[in-house]
């Protein structure tokens, strides 16, 4: 969602500062579930009759359920089962639109009209959300995917995104080679989560990770700068679009 919202802000300037104005806010948003888990860490959870968390995820709902009153804990339940559902519909849907408008349309149907746009997402919303089900039923802890999903985040589409606000000179040929690159010495490492065994032999505690990572920006930079720029062959078709029009 936050690429999402970042590729359609008005433009670089606005995209910047309000990914840094974000992370201030992040750090802010931070700061009730840190003190949750500091008070749930010092309760004497022996004077209850459920006892302690299970584990760490059961945290927020112990802390919710049995240190306050029920009439503000149910609605507390209630809001946070809200926010969870709000966030697993929006993930859904700009994962969908997303996939259609900047994968299928650009490189399959260019000119897709806006009806059959709009039947291809709800198509698409059915995929993502088979796929998604289909990863809980496989995967049994939000963290793990949590933590997984910023794994990839961090690997794969940052130094993209890095490049795309900041310099000026990166292409779709660099972004591609930086992805396949990074995806290659990311997936190398494996990964417990998805079951996926480690092909690359990296010493113990090696941070394959960060490597992926700077790997995939180096290669973005140094390619977009050796391949010719796409944007040139768009107002080439653009030129002859406007010349076909006219005649």
């Amino acid at each position: 969602m936050y690429f999402q919202r970042v590729l359609a802000a008005r433009d670089e300037g606005t995209a910047v500062g309000l990914s840094l104005i974000a992370g201030v806010v992040c750090l802010l948003a931070a700061v009730a579930p840190v003190l949750i888990g500091m008070v749930s860490a010092t309760v004497d959870w022996s004077a209850l009759a459920v006892g302690p968390p299970p584990d760490a995820s059961a945290t927020l709902p112990w802390a919710v359920r049995y240190l306050t009153n029920p009439v503000s804990s149910g609605n507390r339940i209630g809001a946070v089962a809200a926010a969870v559902m709000s966030s697993v519909d929006s993930s859904v849907l700009s994962a969908s639109s997303m996939g259609v408008w900047n994968v299928y349309r650009p490189l399959v149907d260019p000119g897709l009209p806006d009806g059959k746009l709009a039947r291809f997402i709800q198509r698409t919303i059915w995929i993502v959300g088979t796929a998604a089900t289909l990863i809980a039923f496989q995967v049994k802890s939000v963290y793990a995917l949590w933590f997984l999903c910023s794994d990839f985040v961090y690997c794969l589409l940052f130094p993209a995104l890095v490049c795309a606000l900041f310099d000026r000179r990166a292409n779709g040929y660099g972004a591609l080679a930086g992805f396949l690159l990074a995806a290659f010495l990311r997936f190398g490492g494996g990964d417990e989560t998805l079951g996926l065994p480690a092909y690359l032999p990296y010493p113990a505690d090696f941070p394959f990770r960060t490597l992926a990572m700077v790997s995939g920006l180096v290669a973005i930079l140094g390619v977009s700068r050796l391949s010719p720029q796409p944007g040139r062959l768009g107002e080439k078709t653009r030129t002859s679009e406007s010349l076909s029009g006219s005649k």
